[in-house]
């Protein structure tokens, strides 16, 4: 959690503090000092119990709302913990646990199951070019791209650096090509415009399903991340801009109909 959250949830949890005691000692004043001035037995014996269901009524009120921002600094830091904060997607961590997770769904009820890594190219030069500060705003520029492109059952993540994950469930990996190039159109025709100089940003991406690894060593989900990788890289190599889908043996370039 960063110093300028935790700075700002202490200030609210001392505001209501204070106002917890401003109310509570206003109360038991305008509750308990008539009835040392006016001798009212009615009053006096009245004045201690109204003051104590109105500070017992004080002390709910702040209580939940220390409650409730307890609630909410719990769920900041979850949130931190498993996605990336500039782009606000799931982080790798995240993204190994739900893909293990899919994986295993897959091999259990027979589905097919790909994943798709996207890499932008050249954003090394967009970071020369323009500066870390649009750089990174162009990369959440990608992102959010990505993640309003894709099902509502697939997963986006951020991988680390440039790179991003896209789970794609009871899907195979011709399928998951076209997704991968439907977003990689969207991604070359949005020219991003950052409170500046328009950036022109591509990607390239490498797609591998289940069916096309066979690991000797090692779990299904390394190998499935490995595949997609090499055919990412693979991609690269050929020109980047473009989808490559692992095969067994060799990835090939999609071929669109």
């Amino acid at each position: 959690m960063s110093q300028t959250l935790k700075g700002r949830l202490r200030q609210q949890a001392w505001r209501i503090f204070v106002l917890q005691c401003g109310l509570s000692l206003t109360v038991v004043v305008f509750a308990l000092l008539p009835a040392t001035l006016l001798h009212d037995p009615s009053y006096t014996m009245a004045a201690p119990f109204l003051a104590a269901v109105l500070l017992l009524g004080i002390t709910a009120f702040c209580g939940t709302r220390l409650m409730h921002l307890l609630d909410g600094a719990h769920d900041r830091i979850a949130a931190l913990t498993t996605h990336d904060e500039l782009t606000g997607l799931p982080n790798r961590s995240w993204f190994f646990d739900r893909l293990d997770e899919e994986i295993d769904r897959a091999e259990r009820y027979g589905n097919k199951l790909s994943l798709v890594m996207v890499d932008l190219d050249r954003f090394r030069a967009v970071n020369d070019s323009f500066g870390h500060p649009l750089g990174d705003l162009a990369l959440a520029e990608v992102a959010r791209l990505l993640a309003a492109n894709i099902r509502t059952s697939d997963v986006v993540a951020r991988y680390g650096g440039e790179e991003f994950m896209i789970i794609l469930p009871e899907t195979d990996a011709e399928r998951a090509a076209r997704a991968a190039e439907k977003l990689r159109v969207v991604v070359e025709v949005n020219d991003i415009s950052l409170e500046g100089p328009e950036i022109k940003v591509t990607i390239s991406c490498g797609v591998a399903d289940l069916a096309s690894i066979h690991p000797r060593r090692g779990s299904r989900r390394d190998a499935l991340v490995v595949a997609a990788d090499r055919a990412m890289h693979r991609a690269k190599q050929n020109g980047r801009n473009q989808v490559l889908v692992h095969a067994a043996e060799h990835e090939r370039q999609l071929t669109l109909v």
